[in-house]
């Protein structure tokens, strides 16, 4: 039987997108929201999750995802759903960018 081709190749694909808590009074109330989305990140989909900005304000955040494939379409996928989460839930997505790296290419 014959071996499969062995793919070497590895992307990265980044997510920043800012987020808006209406309903939040304190820090102690955003932070479980972004409890709830470093949950889904980090479980369902296996990505890395940072708050990057604003941690000093209660209804604002800006957030980094990072997520790792071999594949560059099931990466493009995951940004997706990703971001489909990030504008589907009970915040505001005040804005979003994505882009995909490819850790191979020569600089």
């Amino acid at each position: 039987m014959p071996v499969p081709a062995r793919s070497d190749k590895g992307y990265v694909g980044i997510i920043s997108a800012e987020l808006h808590f209406p309903e939040v009074g304190s820090l102690k109330g955003k932070r479980v929201y972004l409890r709830r989305i470093r949950e889904y990140v980090t479980r369902k989909l296996d990505a890395s999750f940072a708050e990057v900005g604003y941690s000093d304000l209660w209804q604002r955040s800006r957030v980094i995802v990072a997520v790792a494939a071999s594949d560059v379409q099931v990466l493009e996928g995951m940004l997706e759903r990703l971001t489909r989460y990030l504008d589907s839930e009970e915040w505001v997505l005040v804005s979003c960018s994505s882009q995909v790296v490819d850790v191979d290419a020569e600089y």
